[in-house]
Formats: structure tokens, C-alpha cells, sequence
């Protein structure tokens, strides 16, 4: 708590610090990668290797893929991101892992999962049916939002427009995908004919606005007791 607590101070009113944003955006696209990446080495562990069907007898080993997925997903992105979000305030590292698991099983269970299951039955490329589940799980962006700020919510008063950043991060650039996907015939992220680099560069795209409003929601006027530092200054 103690260095959450000294790093408030030089901090500008409005949460700005060059340092933290680019890291949110390194440490962000690094998680969204690697995911990404393993993910998709599961998917194809799932369908070419292990040959999954609709069969009951399949169903217990989706569901430890899509948990594998998961863990995978709120392990790499909550811890990196937690790195980001420490400096700021003394959120538990568990308590921030396991509010993007929660979400990230969602996303395997619901989409990812149930499209490469049929795409095995229907004798489709598996590959196909990652990218197109894995650029319709974007969707699920903001219920990260809303899961993350469940735990920002007892360290600061802005803790509610943390959802609103999500949402609208992702609203933004799935629109602005949408008219390049227009104007650029080979944008096909969004009916998952696209390639994986693409998916990669649209979550990745999310970055800088949520990189911004996190600071701002973490800004020093809007933590919980911080009064707080200012008799500190005269102790240095």
C-alpha cells in the first residue's frame, strides 16, 4: 500500500503519466498476443488433435479447454495488466486475475468453444472458426469492464466509469473496423475471414483509450482517502 500510496504524489489532477500509459498499451498487446497465440494452439489441440464432436463424450473435454483458455486469458492479461493498475492503488494481484478470468471463460464457453465444435462437425478449417469466434468475443470487452470495475469500485469514486471506458473503446473500434472492412476489401475481421494478425491489431486497437481512462479513474482526486499523502510531503 505504501508505494501505491508515494506514487500518488507529483501525479496530475487528471491521472496523466506518459510512462503508465505506454505501458498499459505494452503490457496489453504483449497478453493480447501471447493469448491469442496459445489460444489458438488450443483450439487446434481441441479440433485436429483430439478431434472434439457434438458427442457427450467430447463435452468434458471442451469444457477443460475452454477453462485451460480461460485461466490462460485472466493469468497473462490480469497479471500484466495489474502491473499497470499496482502503482496506482493496492489492488490484490488474485482479485484482478480472477475478475478477467470470469469473463474469458464466458467467451470460451458461449463463442469460441460451441464454433470450433461445429466448424469439426461440419468438416470446416478450425483456424476459420477461431477467427471468426475470436473477433465476435471482442464483444464480451465490456463485461471485462464491468467485472474489473467490481474490484476498482472500494479503491476509487470513478470505479463506474471504468465500464463506460470499455464499452465504448471497443464500440469505437469495432466501428472503425466496420468502414475499413467497407472501404478495404481485404479487412475481414469482423466475418472472421480476416487473418489472426488482424484480430491481434483490433483488441490491441482498444489499448490507448482504456490506457487513458484508466489513469483518469486512478487519478489521486478520485481514490478513496486521498487526503492522505499531502502530510507525507513533510516527512521528505
Amino acid at each position: 500500500m505504501t508505494a501505491s500510496s508515494s506514487s500518488q504524489r507529483g501525479v496530475p489532477a487528471n491521472g496523466w503519466d506518459a510512462r503508465l500509459y505506454w505501458l498499459w498499451i505494452w503490457y496489453n498487446s504483449i497478453a493480447f498476443v501471447t493469448v491469442l497465440t496459445i489460444g489458438f494452439l488450443l483450439v487446434l489441440l481441441g479440433s485436429d488433435v483430439l478431434h472434439l464432436t457434438l458427442a457427450s463424450r467430447h463435452v468434458l473435454v471442451a469444457l477443460v479447454i475452454a477453462t485451460l483458455g480461460a485461466v490462460l486469458f485472466g493469468g497473462v492479461l490480469g497479471a500484466l495488466q495489474w502491473l499497470v493498475v499496482r502503482e496506482r492503488v493496492p489492488v490484490p494481484r488474485r482479485r484482478w486475475i480472477v475478475a478477467n478470468i470470469g469473463p474469458a471463460l464466458l467467451a470460451w464457453l458461449l463463442v469460441i468453444m460451441p464454433a470450433v465444435i461445429n466448424a469439426q462437425n461440419s468438416q470446416e478449417e478450425a483456424s476459420t472458426a477461431y477467427l471468426l469466434a475470436a473477433s465476435q468475443a471482442l464483444a464480451l470487452g465490456p463485461l471485462l469492464g464491468l467485472s474489473q470495475s467490481l474490484v476498482l469500485r472500494e479503491f476509487t469514486s470513478r470505479w463506474a466509469w471504468w465500464i463506460g471506458a470499455n464499452l465504448l473503446s471497443w464500440l469505437v473500434v469495432n466501428a472503425v473496423i466496420f468502414l475499413l472492412s467497407r472501404l478495404v476489401g481485404g479487412l475481414n475481421v469482423i466475418t472472421g475471414n480476416g487473418s489472426i494478425a488482424e484480430v491481434y491489431l483490433s483488441l490491441i486497437a482498444t489499448t490507448p483509450l482504456t490506457g487513458r481512462m484508466l489513469l483518469w479513474v486512478l487519478a489521486p482526486s478520485a481514490l478513496a482517502g486521498s487526503e492522505q499523502p499531502q502530510p507525507r510531503e513533510s516527512t521528505r
